[in-house]
Formats: C-alpha cells, sequence, structure tokens
C-alpha cells in the first residue's frame, strides 16, 4: 500500500536522503520543500502526512498550526533534534499525530511514520519510559513556585531543571549558565534526588506537571 508525504525541511541535502528513503519504502512523496509556507497545503491530499524536520530555527507548533489550517484532514509529523516536553505536549494539542526524535535508524522510522500514516499518535520511545509510575496533570502556574519549594531546589538547581525541559545537554547548560559541565552534573543528580525520579526526562515531565515553565525561574533562559 502506498502512502502519502509531502516533506519539509530546511538542509537540501537531509531532504533529499529522507525523500529518497520514503521514495523506496513505498511513500509517494507529493512535494518536497525547505519551508512551510512553499507548499499548498490545501491542495494537498488529506491522506498525506506533512513531515516536518525541524531545527532550532522552526516554530514546530506553528508549522502545525498553519498546515492544518488549510488542510485539517493532513497528518502532521514533526522530526526534531531532541525532546523538548512542552514543544510535544503543544504539538500533540495543535494536531499533531507524531512527534519524533531524529536519533532513530530508517528502518523504525519508516515503521513509525506507516503507523502515523494509519492514524495513530507516536511519541518517542524514552517518553514512554519515563511515564511509567507518573501521571501527568496541568497544574495551576500559581502552584510552580509552591512545587519549587517543596523539593527544596536551589536557585541554581531551578535554573538547571529549567534548562532540562528544554531538552539542553550538559554541555549547552554548562554554557548558557557559565559554569563547568562537571559541576552541571553535580546540580542534575541533586535535582533526580529531591525530586526522586530516575533520569533527566522524569524531571522534565515532573516540571512540566508542576508548571515550572511558568515559574520566575525561567527567567534564567532569556539570556540563551
Amino acid at each position: 500500500m502506498t502512502d502519502y508525504v509531502s516533506l519539509v525541511c530546511r538542509n537540501p541535502l537531509q531532504r533529499e536522503g529522507l525523500a529518497r528513503i520514503l521514495a523506496a519504502s513505498e511513500f509517494e512523496v507529493l512535494t518536497s520543500a525547505a519551508d512551510v509556507t512553499e507548499v499548498d497545503w490545501e491542495a494537498t491530499n488529506g491522506d498525506a502526512l506533512a513531515v516536518i524536520d525541524t531545527d532550532a530555527t522552526t516554530d514546530a507548533v506553528g508549522a502545525v498550526h498553519a498546515i492544518l489550517a488549510q488542510n485539517p484532514k493532513l497528518k502532521c509529523v514533526l522530526l526534531v533534534d531532541m525532546l523538548d516536553m512542552r514543544v510535544m505536549l503543544d504539538a500533540f494539542r495543535a494536531g499533531a499525530h507524531a512527534y519524533l526524535v531524529k536519533d532513530m535508524d530508517y528502518v523504525p522510522l519508516v515503521t513509525t511514520l506507516k503507523l502515523a500514516a494509519q492514524g495513530q499518535k507516536i511519541v518517542p520511545p524514552n517518553v514512554i519510559d519515563a511515564l511509567e509510575g507518573q501521571a501527568i496533570s496541568f497544574s495551576d502556574p500559581a502552584g510552580a513556585e509552591k512545587a519549587l519549594d517543596s523539593a527544596n531546589l536551589s536557585q541554581r538547581e531551578t535554573d538547571v531543571l529549567c534548562c532540562l525541559m528544554a531538552g539542553h545537554s550538559n554541555k549547552v547548560i554548562a554554557r548558557s549558565l557559565d559554569v563547568s559541565e562537571a559541576t552541571v552534573k553535580v546540580h542534575v543528580k541533586a535535582i533526580l534526588r529531591k525530586l526522586k525520579v530516575g533520569n533527566r526526562t522524569q524531571a522534565a515531565i515532573w516540571a512540566t506537571n508542576k508548571s515550572v515553565g511558568q515559574h520566575s525561574a525561567m527567567g534564567a533562559l532569556a539570556a540563551m
């Protein structure tokens, strides 16, 4: 069975490579463009996937809104460099069908896109692992400060936690906060212990659940 794809990717070499992989995997690539504005989404086959390969310059959620406003029948798939819990949740609220981190081989990527073409909602596997034993709710932002006080996080640990929510690596966090990577590792270890979670993704989920992104500590990210 042939599935249809309209592909958006700023990098021409990556765009061509992905188009070739899809064409060899029973997908028909209807259009291939560098930006969502270059595609006539209204005229695109309603059974198609709109696959958007995002980067730091791409408004992923805005792209989903723009595409579905023109053709609500399309299934939007975001290919991202790293997991950002808040962006992922906003993307699904906007109507996305899949949010995939680009660290997978082409075979599972193709398989996942086939599932999305059938209408399945897809999230990164590490999100499923992180959700084990946890429940996400959408707390009142006013409760964020109370949650942070209860966790007994220092201001710098809160800054690092906000960076974890954004999906930043230790190297990026160290550069952003002007500290060493070793210091960042110490802060991350302390955050995991205080929040009683097992990994960085679970810490980001905890912070999202408590609306930490609304807290004034997010001002530390403004300088990034």
